[in-house]
């Protein structure tokens, strides 16, 4: 929203400087998906939480990273202030496509990691 409001701006202090524009203000229509952004901090423990449990049901380390596409998880942060990871198993650039699929070793790594991150999530340890 502030890029949109920045551009906004700078469109409206050209136009007023242009006798023209001034005359016929430009209108700025935003159509498309578009989605509000959402982060939680890499501290935050759900993040580490989730990210050592699948390390430890895969065998390797988490790779934490920011994506550039809608998802849910701006209203459970932005809305309802939940702090939330998006987690999943496969290779996003396979996902939501025709022939969409996920390796079995993938969804059971997921799988055991969410188990195990819920139990000490919740505070077991065992």
């Amino acid at each position: 929203m502030a890029a949109r409001r920045e551009l906004a701006q700078a469109v409206a202090r050209a136009a007023a400087a242009d006798p023209w524009l001034r005359d016929h203000p430009p209108a700025l229509e935003w159509w498309g998906g578009t989605f509000d952004s959402a982060a939680t901090p890499a501290d935050h423990p759900i993040v580490t939480t989730v990210a050592e449990c699948l390390g430890e049901a895969s065998g390797a380390p988490a790779a934490l990273e920011g994506m550039t596409y809608g998802a849910d998880m701006r209203l459970l942060a932005n809305v309802g202030g939940v702090p939330t990871v998006l987690f999943g198993p496969g290779d996003v650039r396979v996902a939501h496509r025709p022939d969409e699929y996920v390796a079995i070793a993938d969804l059971l790594a997921c799988t055991r990691a969410l188990a195990l991150a819920a139990l000490r999530f919740c505070g077991h340890e065992g």
